[in-house]
């Protein structure tokens, strides 16, 4: 370990660790990770720094962290809240993005513990509340970085559902303009929240969304017809690092308003489907490329098969459904824009799945159309 590393450490090490001078040290901490997270071969200080004097955490056994004990936090409420304003404090100096981007990465890394993955979702949705655009840039490049859909992306979007949602009579105006002061984060926020609604497959059944978050992305696409394709802005990120792939909203997004027929009859989604046909159009006349993944329209082909299905025990013919034709009919829309965009992936497999689903005149037509 080289005397600079040292001296820094050594800094650290004589700093008081009593709760009275909490956060003083967390703050000086990420002052001095930014000194030392640029080279590769000190990560392994980085993270003990982070763990022992931001996060305060210790081994079971109530001493220094060591790397095979489980790491509890000692920090109590209030310093949590304490942290919190120093992180939105740090992230909203002037400085470089790709420090920033580094900084959070290391402070939210794709594998946390319960105390940080509660502490990041209070977090990212103070940077709401407040409209912090530079942390909430940091956090859709962590949400990219781990995965739009991972458990701990998905726990952010629920809490954010949680706090500006569930337990609000009106939409707050900063969710509102989330588009404009953080579009990458609303982009992958869109992502991450369309897979918690209307998904069979992660419920086993077809729960709809609050109405008041249908409604707030409705407004959003409608207002903004570009935003799916904001997730696809190059990262920030520290020299050495690999960008994860990104994702876009478009196919969670086409999966509610393909399924919604079958459980809700709220207009909202005519407008939201609108909006979508709208954004795949723009995708044909700009000439971008962005897939619709075989695997998620899959899954919408699933959810209609099995509607079907039930149908078939009630004998039921899907023909005189009206719930299943207007599916179809939507999906029909989407698939022909799409196809045209050329923007999905495996093309003739899935023409191949959808004959597989009861006839639907506009469908037929669409299946036979580019089939040739």
């Amino acid at each position: 370990m080289s005397l600079s590393v040292d001296n820094n450490k050594a800094g650290l090490r004589k700093m008081d660790m009593k709760l009275e001078n909490y956060p003083t040290c967390a703050v000086e901490a990420l002052t001095r990770l930014e000194t030392l997270i640029a080279s590769r071969n000190k990560q392994n200080m980085v993270m003990q720094i982070i763990s022992e004097y931001i996060f305060l955490e210790r081994s079971a056994k109530d001493g220094p962290l060591k790397s095979q004990a489980l790491p509890i936090s000692q920090l109590n409420l209030f310093q949590e809240f304490q942290l919190i304003i120093a992180l939105i404090e740090y992230f909203s100096r002037p400085g470089r993005d790709a420090t920033r981007n580094a900084i959070f990465l290391s402070l939210f890394g794709s594998h946390l513990t319960p105390q940080r993955s509660k502490l990041l979702s209070r977090l990212i949705s103070t940077a709401v509340s407040g409209s912090v655009a530079p942390l909430l840039s940091s956090a859709g490049t962590w949400m990219q970085q781990v995965g739009c859909k991972t458990p701990l992306s998905l726990e952010v979007a629920q809490n954010i559902v949680s706090d500006f949602i569930s337990y609000t009579r009106k939409t707050p105006e900063q969710l509102k303009h989330l588009p404009m002061v953080g579009p990458h984060f609303a982009a992958n926020f869109m992502v991450a929240v369309a897979d918690l609604y209307l998904n069979e497959q992660r419920s086993h059944v077809l729960t709809p969304p609050p109405d008041a978050l249908l409604d707030t992305i409705t407004e959003w696409m409608t207002e903004n017809p570009t935003l799916c394709q904001a997730s696809q802005q190059p990262l920030i990120l520290p020299a050495g690092a690999i960008a994860m792939p990104f994702a876009t909203p478009l196919a969670g997004l086409l999966r509610w308003v393909v399924l919604a027929p079958l459980v809700s009859n709220r207009a909202a989604y005519s407008n939201l489907h609108l909006s979508l046909l709208r954004t795949l159009q723009q995708l044909v006349s700009s000439g971008e490329t962005t897939a619709l993944p075989i695997q998620d329209l899959m899954q919408i082909v699933q959810s209609l098969q099995n509607h079907c299905a039930r149908l078939s025990e009630s004998k039921t013919d899907p023909d005189t459904d009206a719930a299943y034709q207007k599916s179809m009919e939507r999906f029909a829309q989407a698939v022909q824009i799409a196809l045209s965009s050329n923007c999905i992936t495996n093309q003739i497999q899935l023409l191949c799945v959808l004959e597989s689903l009861p006839p639907h005149k506009l469908m037929k037509i669409v299946i036979a159309a580019h089939k040739k």
